[in-house]
């Protein structure tokens, strides 16, 4: 058994004593040396926009334009937008005669 083992070996051994080195594409050397030597080279900077206190710095200014925004209304402005408001509604009602609310209940009127 031992001897049927060891020729099993010897064949697999020696399959591969037709094979020959494959040979590798013009320039491949050049081009893996300079893609190691690229590695080497150090990070570029972050840009100074990209830094934590910068971005911080941003969204306050944003948070703050938009708390003076909704808290800096006036209360007289939203009164008279109400009133414009009114009006408009009341112009576009009697412009298509709505106000004349009985006109569609009166149908029975004559019974």
């Amino acid at each position: 058994m031992n001897t049927e083992k060891n020729k099993k070996m010897e064949e697999i051994l020696n399959s591969l004593d037709g094979c020959q080195r494959v040979p590798a594409p013009d320039f491949f050397y050049t081009r893996l040396k300079a893609k190691m030597e690229k590695g080497l080279e150090p990070a570029s900077p972050r840009s100074w926009i990209l830094r934590p206190v910068f971005v911080i710095a941003a969204l306050l200014v944003v948070l703050l334009i938009n708390a003076v925004v909704v808290f800096d209304n006036d209360n007289s402005s939203t009164i008279e937008s109400a009133s414009i408001d009114t009006e408009t509604i009341q112009s576009i009602a009697a412009e298509y005669r709505l106000n004349d609310n009985g006109i569609l209940y009166d149908l029975n009127k004559d019974k």
